[in-house]
């Protein structure tokens, strides 16, 4: 295991002298196994770029994923949770549903939920509490905290009871994009093709808590994991 970081200013060519070496390596070792991980918006153009930068024009021990399509590759491999993962679309129609049987619980937000984009807003926020791993004490902390604002605390208090609702409901029905990090981290060491393999991260400005999970398991099974830095 080795980490190095590839680091330079924007536009000085990094990201062409890690593919560059990529490349290099993965004709001179086919045996082994190459991922560049990038932002999901990235992929298609960045397989575009290597499979165009290539002598052979051809990428077949390199793979092209974000966090959530290695995932993928890794359940396919593993098994791993057999959960089908709920899009936007389900987590709202989910929220809503806590919504109508906890309406008396929710001191503010059971009259504002009617409102336009409440909904959305709301979700967005569960959404990130799952992505920064947010526990149940550290909200409960957060309400103590805010005892001298009355109208944050009401706020607060309504939240926690749907995100409580909510996981509880997930966790034995469904599965959101956030847990997907969350079950990856747990599958990572029964992965035999991730174990030896090299591994790129390119185009991070910065990484949640629940994928800085997944890199400390990464760390542990790849040869190498670079990372481009501005």
């Amino acid at each position: 295991m080795s980490l190095q970081f590839i680091i330079g200013s924007s536009g000085a060519g990094k990201s062409y002298f890690a593919y560059e070496r990529v490349i290099r390596e993965s004709m001179e070792h086919p045996e082994r196994n190459y991922y560049i991980i990038v932002p999901e918006q990235f992929t298609m153009q960045t397989q575009k770029t290597l499979v165009e930068m290539h002598p052979g024009k051809g990428i077949l021990n390199i793979e092209i994923l974000s966090f959530e399509r290695l995932a993928s590759r890794v359940f396919e491999e593993t098994g791993g949770d057999n959960r089908k993962v709920l899009e936007d679309t389900g987590k709202s129609m989910v929220l809503q549903k806590m919504v109508q049987q906890h309406r008396r619980e929710l001191a503010y937000l059971g009259s504002q939920m009617n409102k336009p984009g409440y909904l959305d807003e709301v979700k967005s926020l569960i959404s990130e509490f799952m992505q920064y791993e947010i526990k149940e004490e550290e909200l409960d902390e957060m309400i103590r905290e805010s005892e001298d604002k009355t109208l944050l605390q009401m706020k607060l208090q309504d939240v926690k009871v749907l995100y409580q609702e909510f996981r509880e409901y997930f966790s034995g029905h469904f599965m959101t994009a956030e847990e997907v990090l969350e079950v990856l981290a747990k599958e990572i060491q029964f992965s035999e093709k991730l174990k030896g393999s090299v591994l790129l991260l390119d185009g991070y400005t910065g990484f949640t808590p629940v994928q800085l999970e997944v890199l400390r398991e990464l760390l542990a099974v790849c040869e190498r994991v670079s990372v481009t830095v501005t």
